[in-house]
């Protein structure tokens, strides 16, 4: 079978979370598939090439380009030479063949890739449990820490807990992801997205404020280890390295046959 040829680009608009769940998708596409000549370019890469080399890469000829997050003025140059693919986490602006992470509010025509959450450290059992928060979302007060997660979410250290989502967007789902393959269970509302990665059952239903003492409490003890326990095992099945690089190829395929 032929090689193909690929360029990932990931725009400076990306934020460090969903950088880091594409470059795990990166090494799922180069360890399961031989047939893909991968190169990553992260825009955010202290040292990232001088003007020349940027410039050699942007007229470089691959067969397809992959732009995660919002163009750079140059793109258009790219989508002159080489088939294109952009991938999109919230907006509606495609730059090129349209694609979402997430089958939850993708619309027909959009091709779906499937995240990868590999977890940044060993999981342990043995970190301080905590109620994790972001963007000081308001959580009652009792015996037990509240931390911010915004600032160590990506550290390589061990969580125990359990995260109170703001919101239930895409960006919130991809943190949810993270956070679970690290043990933390996950409280929010309904969410299509994280009925997608962790299952309908995957996490403690906010249904109101009012929720919460209890939630927190279960999600402390056993309850909330069983649960995050679970929600792993779904969330390595459904978002595998081999389901990753399948949805890639096909969409791969499709671009490069068009």
């Amino acid at each position: 079978m032929n090689t193909h040829t690929c360029t990932w680009y990931i725009s400076s608009s990306v934020n460090e979370v969903l950088a880091q769940v594409i470059k795990n998708m990166a090494a799922a596409l180069r360890s399961h598939s031989r047939n893909i000549d991968l190169d990553v370019i992260n825009a955010k890469d202290s040292g990232y090439k001088p003007i020349f080399e940027r410039v050699k890469n942007v007229f470089a000829k691959r067969e397809v380009w992959h732009l995660f997050g919002l163009p750079p003025v140059w793109w258009r140059i790219v989508r002159m030479h080489s088939r294109t693919v952009h991938t999109l986490l919230d907006k509606d602006c495609f730059a090129g063949w349209p694609s979402r992470f997430f089958t939850e509010g993708a619309k027909s025509g959009e091709a779906v890739i499937f995240p990868v959450f590999d977890p940044l450290s060993s999981y342990t059992e043995d970190g301080k449990k905590a109620v994790f928060i972001r963007d000081g979302r308001k959580v009652p007060e009792g015996d037990y820490e509240v931390a911010d997660i915004s600032q160590r979410l990506l550290r390589p250290e061990a969580l125990s807990g359990i995260y109170i989502a703001s919101g239930i967007g895409p960006r919130e789902a991809m943190r949810a992801g993270i956070l679970t393959m690290r043990g933390v269970a996950i409280a929010s509302e309904k969410s299509g997205w994280l009925d997608e990665i962790l299952g309908p059952d995957g996490y403690f239903l906010i249904r109101d404020d009012d929720d919460l003492p209890r939630i927190i409490h279960q999600g402390l003890g056993d309850k909330g280890k069983h649960l995050a326990m679970s929600a792993r095992h779904f969330l390595k099945s459904r978002r595998s390295h081999e389901r990753c690089t399948d949805s890639l190829i096909a969409l791969y395929r499709k671009v490069i046959a068009q």
